[in-house]
């Protein structure tokens, strides 16, 4: 578990403690990572995730005991970025555009040196943002909503050059109309791309106050799909190239879950096997 010595250290941190619905929820995220980089049983590795919480004031230790979120966040981490990797092996100066950021550090983790990566997300966060990171000519931030399509007037992208998009931890706090939207901008101005992002099940919208974690904040979801292949019928030129159902590996780590869960684990993978998955949509136009 994370330690810093906080009241000695108080006025040297940056807070983080005005972040409020939509935006707060970036906080679970970067402490699942860094708890995660911390354990000795680690099977992904975030060192920039655990120097940001320990710069960071603010209240982490709520998180402490949302022990599906701590571990989803990081299956959800993984098969994302095992997604980036694979298009960037075939694409290596391919734009990517990483839509609602937070401080999400998988740049860090993935930058081959060639890319060039767009970060997006709220003013308020990319302010937070902008303590940790620094911008270079491959490595931009841009500071608007994501449904205030103009930030797409700020990508610069040469023809023909290959385009990536991600959208991790997002579409649930949106309505479907804004997941639409998203879409089929993307598609009608950024043809051709492909299109990174997760959902969860109409059943796991429904019950964001039960949520681990998300309940410890005042977001709340608002979309669910229930089947991925229906986001074709969204709009023209939607490809559905590949779902994966990262929650199905709970059961690969009995260790990370509490006693009645590895009792009852065979229960769990049917159980919870629609509930978030990472989707991967061609974008045609």
């Amino acid at each position: 578990m994370i330690t810093n010595n906080r009241i000695a250290q108080m006025s040297q941190l940056e807070s983080a403690e005005k972040l409020t619905g939509v935006a707060e929820t970036l906080m679970i995220t970067l402490y699942s990572r860094a708890v995660e980089t911390q354990r000795d049983d680690s099977f992904f590795q975030d060192p920039k995730a655990v120097e940001i919480v320990e710069r960071t004031r603010y209240d982490f230790e709520k998180y402490e005991q949302g022990w599906g979120s701590l571990l989803g966040v990081i299956l959800r981490s993984q098969t994302i970025d095992r997604l980036v990797q694979t298009f960037l092996a075939t694409h290596p100066d391919a734009v990517v555009i990483n839509l609602g950021s937070g401080l999400c550090t998988r740049f860090t983790r993935l930058d081959n040196g060639r890319l060039h990566w767009y970060e997006v997300d709220f003013p308020e966060t990319i302010e937070l943002r902008r303590k940790f990171f620094s911008e270079s000519d491959r490595y931009q931030f841009i500071a608007q909503s994501i449904l205030d399509f103009t930030w797409l007037d700020r990508i610069q992208r040469a023809p023909e050059q290959p385009l990536l998009v991600i959208m991790e931890g997002v579409s649930m706090y949106l309505t479907e109309a804004d997941n639409r939207a998203i879409i089929n901008t993307i598609s009608d101005r950024l043809a051709p791309t492909n299109f990174i992002f997760d959902v969860v099940s109409p059943r796991v919208a429904k019950n964001s106050k039960r949520h681990d974690t998300v309940s410890k904040t005042d977001a709340e979801f608002q979309f669910g799909i229930e089947k991925s292949k229906d986001l074709e019928m969204w709009g023209k030129g939607i490809t559905l190239r590949e779902e994966i159902f990262y929650l199905v590996q709970f059961s690969q780590h009995p260790q990370r879950l509490p006693w009645w869960a590895r009792y009852f684990s065979f229960l769990l993978v049917p159980l919870f096997k629609n509930s978030g998955r990472v989707v991967n949509l061609e974008l045609l136009g």
